[in-house]
């Protein structure tokens, strides 16, 4: 006998709308910001929580018969004026930590015009803290009790992580306790009283069904991108007053001159993933460390924004938040090699933009 020819089974028929329960894979919402004076004009008009609809202000009506074009745009969902920033961060940002906690990454992206309520909705106000310190509450409230000891993990020139045995990252944590700077954060310090009211956050957030079988580290770096050049604003580089610099015709500068820092380079790892070579990663152990971190970085994108006029629309920041989970053992006291480490990252992006510029992602 010959034997049956076996099939190929058919591909199941996929009916409509059963894609309804899946998730878009870009979700696009909009806040709208109040007026800073009660008597300034009102241009746009939320219709209802997907839509809202723009007016042209008094003294624009640009058409010939004085009639003006009102027009309407669509989004996943509105936010009004009177949203809180807790309200918000359940809805855009909530389901993002809970996904990176889960193993997927994910991004955060602002856009918007000088003065439409970036930074508000990014990092927040005194007494209102924004999405970034809300994400890294609810990333800490739900790993903070299976976070493996600093240096455990250790990141590479690769795009990835080396673990360290207990005795390895013991001898380092006190070489770093012993040096007279250290540039590592301590939740020994003092929270800067420059930031301390914006990570205080009141509501309690945390994911759930975290896996208790594995240890996690939190590592974050800064960059900003400008004029396709990439700096790293955590990185420390040395000023030396005294000695001149010379540009590029050959002569000394002043010691006055801003030189900024050397562009990094942007490299694909063995898994295809773009990344910054070289960029600074700081491990962190808490929300405060955390933003900590992003403050100096802050200061630093000032400074040089002051030099080098970067306060325009080609200026891009990004803050990435880096989770490193890696399984314990089956006695649970040591942490599995690296071949078994899952790194996943939020992405947290802020832009300027301006009437001309166009984004592409």
């Amino acid at each position: 006998m010959k034997s049956a020819r076996a099939k190929t089974p058919r591909k199941p028929i996929v009916k409509k709308g059963s894609q309804t329960n899946l998730k878009d894979p870009v979700g696009v919402y909009c806040r709208v910001r109040p007026l800073g004076f009660p008597d300034q004009e009102c241009c746009i008009e939320v219709i209802n929580n997907t839509t809202v609809q723009l007016h042209t202000p008094e003294g624009y009506r640009l058409n010939r018969n004085g009639d003006y074009k009102e027009t309407q745009y669509s989004f996943k969902q509105v936010f009004g004026t009177h949203t809180t920033q807790k309200e918000l961060f359940d809805v855009v940002a909530n389901p993002l930590v809970d996904d990176l906690i889960h193993g997927k990454n994910g991004l955060l992206f602002t856009y918007g015009v000088t003065g439409s309520g970036k930074t508000h909705t990014m990092t927040g106000s005194p007494g209102e803290g924004g999405l970034l310190p809300r994400c890294l509450d609810m990333i800490f409230n739900s790993i903070g009790s299976f976070q493996a000891k600093r240096y455990v993990f250790k990141s590479n020139d690769r795009n990835s992580m080396d673990i360290q045995c207990e005795v390895d990252a013991l001898l380092e944590r006190q070489k770093r306790e012993a040096m007279p700077n250290p540039k590592t954060p301590s939740s020994k310090r003092q929270v800067d009283p420059e930031f301390a009211d914006m990570i205080t956050v009141q509501e309690f957030c945390k994911a759930e069904e975290v896996d208790e079988d594995s240890v996690y580290g939190v590592f974050v770096s800064y960059i900003e991108i400008y004029n396709n050049y990439i700096y790293d604003l955590l990185e420390e580089v040395p000023f030396d007053p005294i000695k001149p610099k010379w540009n590029s015709c050959s002569t000394p500068m002043r010691n006055t001159d801003f030189v900024p820092p050397q562009s990094k380079l942007l490299r694909e790892d063995k898994n295809h993933n773009m990344y910054v070579a070289g960029c600074t990663e700081v491990e962190v152990k808490s929300t405060e460390e955390a933003f900590e971190v992003f403050w100096r970085g802050q200061k630093k994108r000032r400074i040089a924004n002051t030099h080098l006029n970067r306060e325009s629309s080609r200026s891009h920041s990004v803050f990435n938040i880096k989770l490193v989970q890696a399984p314990l053992d089956a006695d649970g006291d040591n942490v599995l090699q690296p071949e078994f480490c899952c790194e996943k990252s939020l992405q947290i992006f802020k832009n300027l933009f301006d009437r001309s510029d166009k984004i592409r992602l």
